[in-house]
């Protein structure tokens, strides 16, 4: 539905309309341009006013042109090609240009299709009946752009093809070089070109102004696609296809269809849906309308655009209410579920507390009881254990005798740790006091780096650091400094792991 639109077919003496969404199509008519004619064709725009509107135009007065331009971007091209378009078209109201392609070679410019359409006044009538009824105009484009979009269909790929479209007793010459349209006019059905004796004629001449322009290469075959809903044109592809110059073919109604996905008998009915239905639903690549005629389609896609950000919005909010409300369900239904165990072992513990014996103690005292017999149940350490730690140390420091070992089991605290205690001489102290130190702090290295043990500190020293103590001493030789001994106390903390 977001594609649905009408697609206005004008001429200068009337104008179709279809109305078109994908995979739908219903022809409303066509309005000649009277007073009758515009009053039906306002009633048709009064019934989709809130539809957007393609004007294909169909007329003598238009002109093409192909320049090739400097390769800019944003504004600047903008400025380019409105300086451009005023230089050739002068004051013509209706002119677009259209980028092609960008070129391989060189300075890699851009080539542009420009395009104009000459003499307008006959669509001021219908474009004022879409302005009063404030109709959303999303462009206005040459049927020979309608043309190129129904060659693509045709998957017909080659690089020169001129293709020949009697339409409403007009013969339409366009020529496309690899599928991109480079020129195209209109013989109206006031000259004898409509005869198809005629129809050659006019291809050939076509042929040789393209050749004459150095829009089709003088040595290039030019393919001659022959499209007639009336078979008028069947004449001419015997004389084309007896010139070299030309390969032509006809189509016929029924591939047609085909291509165009449409029923063969709608098309014969109204032959002018087929540009009409190649172009429907393609983005508008030729746009001659002037800005102030689009106007009301900005607005037209900016409003669908917000509805539709709003329907979205709305859809992700249905969405998320009703997660939370199946969530809501589910929780609903768990928080019964244990509600309903809750009762269940709420009437069971009853039923087993109503067969227990009385009590002959309160329950607190049964809990300091357990608490007693889980401590009393513990492992202790074990003495071989902290005595091998505390041995290997020792053996390491041979000049390190011990006097006295204590330790302090506090395996009934939640620490579960054995402060330990000892008590040692240097044997071998000279009077060295800085040598006396290191020696013991080697020994508390060692018995740190032993297993389960921590907290290594050392009690007392032969060295009194005390600030505050009193210097006293006696000064003797060096005999009676062998006879002194270098006394030290230490404290660890011995943590064996559980079983």
């Amino acid at each position: 539905m977001l594609d649905h639109r009408l697609i206005l077919l004008a001429t200068a003496r009337q104008i179709g309309v279809l109305d078109w969404r994908p995979g739908h199509m219903h022809w409303l008519g066509e309005f000649s341009a009277n007073a009758e004619g515009l009053a039906a064709f306002r009633k048709i725009v009064l019934g989709h006013a809130h539809l957007p509107v393609l004007l294909v135009a169909d007329t003598v007065d238009e002109d093409y042109r192909s320049e090739q331009l400097p390769h800019v971007k944003g504004h600047a091209r903008n400025e380019l090609l409105a300086r451009k378009l005023k230089q050739i078209f002068r004051n013509a109201r209706f002119t677009g240009a259209w980028r092609q392609l960008r070129e391989t070679t060189g300075r890699r410019d851009d080539r542009y299709l420009l395009a104009a359409l000459t003499d307008a006044d006959w669509l001021t009538p219908w474009l004022s009946v879409l302005h009063r009824e404030r109709v959303p105009l999303s462009g206005i484009t040459p049927l020979a752009m309608a043309c190129e979009h129904l060659l693509d269909k045709l998957r017909f790929q080659e690089p020169h093809t001129l293709l020949a479209y009697r339409l409403n007793n007009s013969l339409r010459l366009s020529y496309f070089h690899n599928g991109l349209l480079r020129f195209s006019r209109l013989i109206g059905s006031d000259t004898p070109t409509q005869l198809p004796s005629n129809a050659a004629d006019e291809i050939a001449k076509t042929q040789l102004y393209l050749a004459g322009q150095r829009i089709l290469p003088r040595e290039a075959r030019l393919h001659v696609l022959l499209l007639d809903p009336s078979g008028q044109l069947d004449k001419a592809l015997a004389p084309l296809n007896a010139d070299p110059a030309f390969s032509a073919r006809l189509l016929d109604l029924s591939s047609l269809a085909r291509a165009l996905r449409i029923p063969e008998d709608f098309l014969a009915a109204t032959p002018e849906v087929a540009p009409l239905a190649a172009i429907a639903g393609e983005a508008l690549r030729l746009n001659l309308a002037p800005p102030e005629l689009l106007q009301r389609h900005t607005e037209f896609r900016w409003r669908r655009g917000l509805h539709a950000a709003a329907g979205l919005i709305a859809f992700l909010g249905l969405g998320i209410t009703a997660a939370y409300w199946l969530q809501a369900q589910v929780l609903d239904e768990q928080a019964r579920l244990l509600a309903q165990q809750q009762q269940h072992l709420v009437s069971r513990y009853r039923a087993i507390a109503s067969a227990f014996p009385a009590q002959a103690a309160a329950p607190e005292q049964l809990a300091q009881t357990v608490s007693l017999a889980q401590h009393l149940d513990s492992r202790l350490a074990d003495p071989d254990t902290v005595l091998a730690s505390v041995g290997q140390a020792l053996e390491m420091m041979p000049d390190i005798a011990l006097e006295n070992l204590e330790w302090t089991d506090e395996s009934l605290m939640p620490s579960g740790e054995i402060l330990i205690k000892l008590d040692a001489t240097l044997t071998s102290f000279d009077g060295n006091y800085r040598a006396a130190m290191q020696h013991i702090e080697r020994f508390m290295r060692a018995l740190q780096a032993a297993p389960h043990v921590k907290d290594v500190s050392l009690q007392s020293s032969p060295v009194n650091a005390d600030s505050s103590s009193t210097l006293t001493g006696k000064t003797f030789g060096a005999d009676t400094r062998k006879d002194s001994a270098a006394r030290f106390s230490l404290s660890l903390r011995y943590h064996e792991v559980g079983p």
